[in-house]
């Protein structure tokens, strides 16, 4: 699935599933400092890249901020802020 198509699924999710006061966000976890990021680790620094465990609290903490207001947004978790798509 493509990322749009996979942020149109969250958005009809969240959609379908607002009446019943169930929220569903979307979340990009960030630069962090991976395996799979391994190749940008000459710019992890100026990036800003941080360590799993830090893109996992980012992470949890905007699970713990999503609402009913954020649902079916796609939210960056290094800064709080709605993506567009």
């Amino acid at each position: 699935m493509s990322r749009a198509a996979c942020n149109m699924a969250g958005v009809l999710l969240a959609e379908e599933l607002r009446p019943k006061g169930i929220a569903v966000i979307l979340l990009h976890p960030g630069f962090n400092r991976t395996t799979m990021t391994k190749k940008y680790a000459h710019i992890w620094d100026i990036e800003g890249a941080v360590e799993p465990s830090d893109g996992a609290k980012r992470v949890l903490y905007e699970t713990i901020q999503g609402s009913l207001e954020t649902t079916g947004k796609f939210i960056n978790c290094e800064d709080g802020r709605q993506i567009p798509w």
